[in-house]
């Protein structure tokens, strides 16, 4: 009897640690995925303040790279 129960404890312990192992791999999956989400969202937000033309931007980067030549 005492060995059923141990046996059963030890189960119980082994099934925890395996369902708390799944729980953190999705954990991390889902984290992984937001920060992708996050980097694709700043680089569509890049891309299309470069596809605007901007007169004034285009100065200012052209008066920063002219300082720099000199």
């Amino acid at each position: 009897m005492k060995f059923l129960t141990l046996l059963l404890g030890v189960l119980d312990k082994l099934l925890g640690a395996w369902a708390e192992h799944r729980w953190k791999q999705r954990g991390r999956q889902e984290i992984i995925k937001e920060t992708n989400d996050a980097i694709n969202e700043q680089i569509q937000l890049g891309e299309a303040a470069i596809a605007i033309p901007n007169p004034e931007r285009t100065e200012r980067l052209r008066d920063r790279f002219d300082r720099s030549r000199q």
